[in-house]
């Protein structure tokens, strides 16, 4: 039976560049197989993908763009089926490593809940810690590897090998009701008067926060912060935030449900210097094991997933911002409407002049 043509075969077959080879290599007929790749246009993409006025298959830009995409879906789909089918035929895989409350809120999850779907007989021990921490651990050879901030990863650049990952914008948080809330814009300083609720943040936060956040302690050697409420669970550091008046930082992604329940509040400050670059790092000495080394690509793919979800989030929230009030727009369209009444095209039309009553004849 004839196949119907999809995008996985325009991938495949395109770079032939002809109709007809194209045809029968789909067992088609060249006729049927351009009906075809019409009905693909028009069903759900908005667009001509294919140039079929000619016996060559050329893509137009917007289908050189969809094919192209595609191509990348489907290499990784192909390449995430073989690393499970890999990771499910290894007798007892185990993976001891360490992450930071950052990363731990991100991809780390989905990645681990992949892994333990394709293979039932792994085994993690996880640490979460703050970055110089789990530094001094990796170095020491008490954990494979480490995915978090490379701050402290950086501090040993002959000794510990660094694959950054992704990086993420952070935000303060409070809770509904708190001081801040109302407020429609902050500087660090009217932030900073309540504590800040944290894991350990590196110098390059530091000599921005430190100045402002009063009860915070910079380390002279490192220049990282330690904030007045440390600590290295976001489980934690949420309900500190939830309980009292202290402020919270997390990526945006960690506060999606709050968010959409409405238990929480992001202050409106941003700073480029904002954010958490994180990565992989582990010994030179020592090379990842073969389920590390799959995680690692288990961890890059969902990465990609939650930067998309991020990346419309952010633009939700930047549009609710620049939305105007409901009220003001009333108010203009009104005041538009009763200018528009008052127009003499719109006005209704004066009464006719009465007529003189003729005398009558005597």
């Amino acid at each position: 039976m004839a196949k119907k043509p999809g995008l996985l075969d325009l991938v495949a077959l395109v770079p032939a560049a002809d109709i007809a080879r194209t045809a029968k290599a789909l067992g088609l007929d060249p006729e049927t197989l351009t009906r075809r790749l019409l009905a693909l246009d028009a069903s759900g993409i908005s667009t001509r993908l294919v140039d079929t006025a000619t016996r060559a298959l050329k893509p137009g830009e917007a289908g050189r763009l969809v094919i192209d995409h595609a191509a990348r879906i489907f290499t990784q789909a192909r390449d995430l089926t073989r690393d499970l089918e890999e990771l499910a035929g290894l007798q007892a895989p185990e993976l001891h490593f360490g992450t930071d409350m950052f990363a731990a809120e991100l991809p780390l999850g989905d990645a681990l809940g992949r892994m333990a779907s394709a293979n039932s007989r792994l085994r993690v021990h996880a640490v979460t810690s703050d970055f110089d921490h789990l530094a001094r651990e990796v170095l020491a050879g008490r954990l494979e590897f480490a995915v978090g901030d490379t701050t402290g990863a950086e501090r040993h650049p002959s000794r510990l090998v660094i694959e950054p990952v992704a990086e993420h914008r952070l935000f303060f948080f409070v809770r509904q009701g708190h001081p801040l809330a109302a407020a429609k814009t902050h500087s660090l300083e009217t932030i900073l008067v309540f504590p800040l609720v944290s894991p350990r943040l590196p110098q390059r936060m530091a000599v921005h926060l430190g100045k402002a956040a009063t009860h915070a302690r910079v380390d002279r050697e490192t220049g990282d912060m330690t904030p007045s409420l440390m600590v290295d669970s976001f489980a934690v550091a949420r309900n500190v935030v939830m309980g009292g008046d202290a402020v919270g930082l997390a990526p945006l992604g960690a506060l999606a449900h709050e968010l959409r329940t409405k238990q929480v509040v992001l202050l409106p400050f941003a700073a480029p210097w904002l954010s958490v670059s994180y990565g992989l790092f582990y010994t030179r000495k020592r090379p990842l094991s073969r389920v590390a080394q799959l995680f690692m690509t288990q961890l890059r793919q969902v990465e990609v997933l939650v930067q998309t979800r991020e990346q419309r989030a952010l633009a939700r929230l930047e549009g609710r911002n620049r939305a105007p009030r409901r009220g003001g727009t009333t108010r203009r369209k009104a005041k538009s409407s009763s200018a528009a009444a008052a127009t003499p095209e719109t006005a209704a039309p004066a009464p006719a002049p009465r007529r003189r009553a003729r005398k009558a004849n005597l």
